[in-house]
């Protein structure tokens, strides 16, 4: 999960570069300082400016909705207590969160190793979803055909 979480987040900072168009360093240098969730909205945002709100922008906005639910559930598993789960196969996750509305709050989720490895791998689906679209910005590489 966190090596699946970690390439997506390098191919969205990836299109996050080529939307700034400027050097590759200066954008690594922007994308380096963006949490998970302003680099969602950067690409959005130099998306929406450079192309206007065409099929490709909601084509993005579906991926960083998705991509806003992964992100929620990795931070709620990374930063969660386990133990073991009722039955052999299971382990529970224990959440405790403080709000200043609701107060002291505990969530908690059973989990089995096919649940996780489920979620691994519609990480790694997004992930080549979202390189199939980098790809498909990219400009075609000119020709010296006559």
């Amino acid at each position: 999960m966190t090596v699946s979480f970690a390439a997506l987040e390098l191919h969205m900072q990836a299109v996050f570069i080529f939307l700034v168009d400027e050097s590759a360093r200066i954008g690594h240098i922007l994308a380096s300082q963006l949490s998970f969730a302003r680099l969602r909205t950067s690409i959005l945002a130099l998306h929406k400016e450079r192309y206007g709100e065409n099929s490709d922008y909601l084509k993005l906005k579906d991926f960083m909705a998705r991509a806003a639910k992964i992100e929620e559930e990795r931070n709620n598993i990374t930063h969660s207590f386990w133990g073991a789960g009722e039955l052999p196969d299971t382990i529970i996750r224990l959440k405790i969160t403080v709000h200043s509305k609701r107060g002291l709050n505990s969530d908690n989720k059973v989990y089995s190793e096919s649940m996780l490895n489920d979620f691994a791998a519609s990480i790694r689906q997004l992930t080549d979803e979202f390189i199939e679209f980098y790809v498909a910005l990219l400009p075609l590489p000119k020709t010296n055909n006559p």
